[in-house]
């Protein structure tokens, strides 16, 4: 009887270290989501936008604020946008789909529009393709090229888009990694 009871305690102790270490272990992001390193920080690009095929083309200052949030599980992206005569905010997450091995983005501007990618990487250039919904409810494909250099510290975007058939050339922005803080968005306070 006694040895049937030590067999027990020994199984039920077993039984708590186990349970203990598999509560310990803290999940660790995928290695893939590194490569999205470069875009943390501040940056500062301008360049041209058109938001249609046949409208004008217009001067744009886009700002990025982008930091790991969730343990490093996700992107955040917070974005200003000023052109023709508007200013537009943006939110962004990034992530890496393990299963499919792309990375994914979802996007949501404060005009109602909602955009969803998929991205690659060929060495220092991320391409985005993806479907941008807007506030009028027609979607959009586009595909932006992004070109990091300088060691990480400047960027080059050029975005192609297509709608009922016709293609365009929607930005061409360059810019930098700028020392401007996050206070320009208020971002930061979440995490």
């Amino acid at each position: 009887m006694k040895r049937i009871a030590a067999g027990i305690g020994t199984l039920i102790l077993v039984s708590v270290a186990v349970c203990a270490q598999a509560q310990s272990s803290k999940p660790t992001s995928p290695p893939e989501l590194k490569k999205l390193n470069a875009w943390i920080g501040d940056w500062v690009l301008s360049g041209t936008a058109k938001d249609k095929p046949g409208g004008p083309e217009y001067k744009v200052n886009w700002r990025l604020h982008e930091r790991w949030i969730l343990n490093g599980f996700f992107l955040e992206v917070h974005q200003i946008w000023k052109g023709d005569g508007q200013e537009q905010r943006a939110l962004e997450i990034l992530s890496y789909n393990s299963g499919k091995k792309i990375y994914v983005d979802s996007g949501f501007g404060s005009d109602g529009s909602k955009w969803s990618l998929t991205a690659t990487f060929q060495g220092a250039t991320m391409i985005e393709n993806g479907e941008t919904k807007g506030p009028d409810g027609e979607t959009t494909k586009c595909q932006m090229t992004w070109m990091f250099r300088n060691h990480g510290t400047g960027l080059s975007g050029t975005e192609v888009c297509e709608k009922n058939g016709v293609r365009w050339k929607a930005v061409d922005v360059t810019g930098t990694k700028s020392e401007l803080r996050s206070r320009w968005l208020g971002a930061g306070k979440t995490g």
